[in-house]
């Protein structure tokens, strides 16, 4: 594919630990012309510098335009000023190790396009962790290979949002009165109006904030974030987003204040309207419970050393097939809504003693 337009849109907010690796990997990728375009939020430290650096000294066309911070302004304040008709959304810290990955993933979005004769596609990459411990971890692996499927919650910024700039706008762009979860509630939207697949290859990112943060307590409170973004709880995300400002960025990730806003939501709100979300919450737990079955499946093609992505998922097809009807369904809904419930208050319970 030669002379191919795409507009590569990156937001930076202090990023110059970051910018200058992902810079170097998108000078490396062949048989494609890319327009990148730095979307900063008011940088101030040395990233700036450093892209005008790198741009004198290489052959890029980079653009640089500024806005208020905000991941999803500066996302949209960088897609009105692409020129190409395709448009992908990268993050400062995404590594591209293999040169002809945009060529590739291009090319499949066009073909994929063709072929169900709608503009309304939308491609992402699957997901590689870059961790300080290499060894190998089956709980990686998991998220690795789910980042790899094309359902919903599945999808974030993090893999690469590729799609024509038509279709975007479409959308509606990114909802610039999100702090975060943008990414999510652009990749829903998607799911309604369009349709998502996975593009060849893979993009690296740091596994930092999970080492230092907790594996574990990030998966939690990301699961939380998606629930509450998904039933409708703006209340939740607008106050976990100080909550989560308190805490030392550099160490383990505490639940217990996010748990407690929870509670004490729950009780402003009232009895009728927390009854409902919780409902809300047990049907989004239930449509959930395939990960339960596909983990299974990539605990099998783990041990037998797989890539993430490859190997069969016989466990899955049965959830889909036989269990799927009886779990995301009302009496399902009903018992999950139960299950959820007394999951919380036990592990609030025991967040709230613990020293």
């Amino acid at each position: 594919m030669s002379e191919t337009d795409l507009s590569i849109i990156i937001p930076t907010l202090n990023e110059e630990h970051n910018i200058f690796g992902l810079l170097t990997n998108l000078s490396r990728q062949t048989n494609i012309h890319c327009e990148l375009i730095i979307a900063d939020g008011g940088s101030g430290d040395h990233t700036l510098a450093l892209v005008e650096d790198f741009r004198t000294q290489h052959d890029l066309d980079v653009k640089v335009v500024t806005s208020r911070p905000g991941r999803a302004i500066q996302m949209n304040c960088g897609a009105r000023a692409a020129s190409a008709n395709e448009l992908l959304f990268l993050h400062a810290d995404t590594q591209l190790e293999q040169p002809s990955l945009l060529v590739n993933g291009l090319g499949l979005l066009t073909t994929q396009r063709n072929q169900r004769q709608s503009d309304c596609v939308a491609g992402h990459f699957g997901l590689q962790f870059q961790r300080q411990h290499t060894s190998p971890s089956l709980a990686y692996y998991f998220y690795e290979s789910k980042t790899r499927l094309n359902r919903l919650d599945t999808i974030n910024g993090d893999q690469g949002f590729m799609l024509s700039k038509e279709f975007f706008h479409s959308l509606g762009g990114f909802d610039e009165s999100l702090e975060y979860m943008e990414d999510a509630r652009l990749a829903r939207r998607i799911f309604a109006e369009g349709q998502w697949i996975t593009l060849p290859g893979s993009l690296t990112t740091s596994a930092r904030r999970f080492e230092t943060e907790g594996l574990q307590q990030r998966q939690i409170l990301n699961a939380l974030l998606c629930n509450f973004d998904h039933i409708g709880l703006p209340e939740f995300s607008a106050e976990a987003a100080s909550a989560y400002r308190a805490q030392d960025k550099t160490g383990e990730l505490q639940l217990k204040p996010f748990f407690i806003l929870i509670h004490r939501i729950a009780r402003r709100i009232g009895f009728l309207r927390t009854t409902k979300l919780w409902y809300k919450t047990g049907a989004y737990v239930a449509g959930n419970a395939w990960q339960l079955a596909f983990a299974l499946d990539c605990r099998r093609n783990f041990v037998h050393q797989l890539a993430p992505g490859e190997g069969p998922t016989p466990k899955l097809r049965f959830y889909d097939h036989w269990l799927k009807p009886v779990i995301d369904s009302p009496p399902g809904h009903l018992i999950a809504t139960g299950l959820t419930f007394i999951w919380f208050y036990s592990l609030l319970v025991i967040l709230v003693l613990r020293k």
